[in-house]
């Protein structure tokens, strides 16, 4: 199921699949790869209780902020939920 919404004030492209939700944002052109976009992994509950997977696009750097290997590990108190808004 794609959808989309904001993240973090920028355009979001939001896919749910298997209790995964992947969050592609901040991109030059639609959110397409190769265009720069940010990416969140979450997994949990309808909005993504956990990230357990953050890259920044490119026009806050780039880097790899949350890598958990797509497992949830203890204290991750990253909430998908906190940063994604007005899903459409």
């Amino acid at each position: 199921m794609e959808q989309f919404g904001w993240f973090d004030g920028k355009e979001a492209r939001i896919q749910r699949s298997g209790g995964m939700i992947n969050v592609y944002y901040g991109g030059r052109y639609g959110n397409i790869p190769g265009d720069g976009h940010g990416h969140v992994k979450a997994t949990g509950g309808p909005l993504g209780e956990n990230i357990v997977f953050w890259r920044l696009p490119d026009s806050e750097g780039g880097h790899v902020i949350v890598d958990n290997k797509f497992t949830i590990m203890n204290g991750n108190d990253l909430r998908l939920r906190d940063h994604l808004t007005g899903l459409f």
